[in-house]
């Protein structure tokens, strides 16, 4: 099969170059052709001017015309007519003309104080999470008590990343709020479901989107709620006060 295939493109190649060589010359013919056309025209113009000079020699050059001039008549004297005086144009008075009063248009008045535009509203998020659930703990083997304990050390990771979150709302730095949530979410995650991990997963998406800071310290505000559920639902530790 391969040899078959070589021998096509080769029957191929070799068709195209006959091809191109045919075109050649065809090219070439043409080309010929247009240039005979060329040296072929000077003679025949030779021969045109060659008859024109006979023509011109054979016929006479007709004698010219010689016109009789007129004779030119004096022209007649005629007398000079009376001058008659014009009559003196009588000067009218002017008429007095009465100028009306301009009425003067209404001036309007330009309101100069700036326009104040009207910020759209934004849409906060609402506090309908569920309770925290770590049943997936208990489901990979874990007992009662290794259960609280990781749970345990979910609350101290929260609270340890707080007071950076504080600091990265007040600055501003959305970048530094998503890394933050987004590291709390993960360990939140692993442990449970429903409360502080539902939220965290939203506050999170949200700063990789979008970086309006009115709804991210309202999910900051909702957090420490949250957190503050948690701790009541296995710890019944207080933790300020928040309102959701």
């Amino acid at each position: 099969m391969y040899f078959y295939g070589a021998l096509i493109v080769l029957v191929v190649i070799v068709g195209l170059i006959i091809y191109n060589e045919i075109q050649k010359n065809k090219r070439y013919e043409e080309e010929r052709q247009a240039r005979l056309k060329k040296r072929r025209q000077p003679k025949d113009t030779l021969k045109v001017r060659v008859k024109q000079k006979e023509e011109s020699v054979a016929k006479p050059t007709p004698k010219p015309k010689v016109q009789k001039q007129p004779v030119k008549e004096e022209p007649k004297v005629q007398p000079k007519p009376e001058v008659k005086p014009e009559p003196k144009p009588i000067k009218e008075q002017p008429k007095e003309v009465k100028k009306e009063p301009i009425k003067e248009e209404p001036k309007l008045q330009v309101d100069t104080k700036p326009t104040v535009k009207a910020e759209p509203s934004v849409k906060l998020p609402e506090c309908n999470y569920p309770d925290f659930d770590h049943s997936r703990l208990r489901e990979m083997g874990l007992g009662e008590d290794d259960a609280h304990a990781f749970v345990g050390e979910l609350i101290n990771q929260i609270d340890e990343q707080l007071p950076k979150l504080q600091d990265a709302i007040d600055d501003k730095n959305v970048e530094q709020v998503e890394r933050l949530t987004h590291s709390m979410k993960g360990s939140s995650s692993n442990i449970g479901v429903g409360g502080v991990t539902d939220l965290l997963i939203e506050f999170n998406t949200y700063t990789k989107s979008k970086s309006n800071f009115a709804v991210i310290k309202e999910y900051f505000n909702q957090l420490k709620v949250y957190l503050q559920k948690l701790k009541d639902q296995y710890y019944n530790v207080d933790f300020g006060s928040g309102t959701c």
